[in-house]
């Protein structure tokens, strides 16, 4: 078996067997990802294509197995502009995490685990999306009609590069975990009131 594996040869699409071998080619090319590559294990794939905010947004959204999290973080910044050279889209990367009911039925006394609850879950599915930028903070604004915005305040100091990719992150957090977002950028990196 290739040393990037996905799930099931026989159930991957063609996507994800593109993505397989784009991890391979890499593997092949960059000596110093090498090592790290062979401990990342490919989940899924998507050719991620969403409508927010009236404009389209398209990205390639790739979830890893939660292990392979340690390996990937040491080539993300690499492994991310490789891809985007490749794929000319956004590339996201996030990992596979189980949510546990409120009320789980298990052997003995065992509790569920916080980071397993809904809350912890998407919290780090942000992380993700938005890794290695800082969150300087989160809020969310609960509207007169009932609706809710979850504004996320991001380090000034990223702007120039977020700036043009926040709308298709925004789009994918919004498909991961139906709840809209906004990235925000405050003046300084104070926390504000």
């Amino acid at each position: 078996m290739s040393a990037v594996a996905t799930k099931k040869e026989a159930s991957s699409s063609d996507f994800e067997k593109l993505v397989s071998a784009a991890f391979q080619e890499l593997q092949a090319q960059h000596a110093e990802l090498r090592e790290d590559l062979k401990q990342v294990f490919i989940a899924s794939a998507v050719h991620f294509q969403a409508t927010f905010r009236e404009q389209t947004s398209r990205a390639v959204l790739i979830t890893l197995h939660f292990k392979s999290r340690a390996a990937e973080r040491k080539i993300h910044q690499t492994l991310v502009q490789e891809l985007e050279k490749k794929f000319k889209v956004p590339v996201v990367i996030v990992f596979q995490r189980t949510i546990l009911p409120k009320y789980l039925k298990m052997k003995g006394q065992q509790r569920r685990p916080r980071s397993r609850t809904l809350t912890a879950v998407h919290d780090a599915l942000l992380d993700d999306v938005l890794f290695p930028f800082d969150i300087l903070g989160r809020r969310t604004r609960v509207k007169v009609n009932g609706s809710k915005l979850f504004k996320v305040l991001l380090d000034p100091k990223d702007r120039e590069v977020l700036q043009d990719k926040a709308e298709t992150l925004a789009a994918v957090y919004r498909t991961l975990t139906n709840k809209e977002v906004v990235f925000e950028f405050p003046l300084n990196r104070e926390f504000p009131n």
